[in-house]
């Protein structure tokens, strides 16, 4: 028996907690499926919500071998400080530490669906709006991302993030008069109810749903095959 722990961030919104208990689930079952040996999937939280990862990794004993993914989109301060500090800690032999989710083809063609859903029919400017990273090596993730969708599209869709880091979405949305928001989010929350307030630069601005919305089980098992995808990586490796 291999332990997978699906690290999330974490959030209040019972919207976003819904979406990770998806991917989360979903990720148990195609793991289930594979013929690459047993997997048994637990959840932890780096940030807000309970059991924290420190705790979980923690309960494992010596001959237990653990792999951490992280249901995050990108690199940064979690996956390279956090998680470390969580595998060193933990009593497990072998703990390994699998790739954010991102950058991600599949990942970017959820985005045009989600684009597409919310009316962008091949004409208008979008940009693409991330949470934010006050690490070099998450910005340079997203900055990836933005040009894969791009690619996708066949259009520019220049990145922005919600946080306070630069560029900011805001920003981002006035310089390139933006009709349309990508929203390269995991799930409903506190950064996307602040991309709902932003200005369209005197237009109706369109801001997409993010990847995976309660309910949507397709969604959730797109982000979820790439979770799997990571997991078989570093059990590789």
């Amino acid at each position: 028996m291999k332990h997978v722990i699906a690290v999330a961030h974490g959030t209040d919104s019972p919207d976003g907690r819904a979406t990770t208990d998806a991917i989360r689930e979903s990720l148990a079952q195609q793991l289930e499926a594979e013929d690459a040996g047993e997997f048994q999937v637990h959840e932890a939280y780096v940030d807000v919500q309970e059991p924290s990862l420190d705790a979980v990794a923690a309960k494992f004993s010596e001959e237990d071998e653990v792999i951490m993914v992280p249901l995050l989109l990108s690199t940064g301060y979690h996956t390279q400080v956090d998680m470390k500090k969580a595998a060193d800690a933990s009593p497990a032999r072998d703990v390994r530490i699998a790739r954010a989710l991102g950058p991600s083809a599949q990942l970017a063609k959820l985005q045009r669906t989600r684009l597409e859903e919310a009316g962008w029919d091949g004409s208008g400017q979008i940009v693409m709006a991330a949470a934010g990273s006050s690490r070099a090596d998450g910005r340079q993730a997203v900055e990836l991302q933005s040009e894969i969708f791009s690619t996708l599209l066949s259009q520019h869709a220049p990145h922005g993030f919600v946080a306070s880091i630069d560029p900011k979405i805001a920003d981002v949305v006035e310089e390139h008069s933006a009709e349309f928001v990508s929203t390269y989010l995991m799930g409903r929350g506190f950064f996307q109810g602040l991309l709902h307030k932003l200005d369209g630069a005197g237009k109706s601005l369109i801001v997409a749903e993010p990847l995976v919305i309660p309910g949507d089980e397709d969604s959730a098992s797109v982000v979820a095959s790439v979770a799997k995808e990571r997991v078989l990586e570093a059990d590789a490796s």
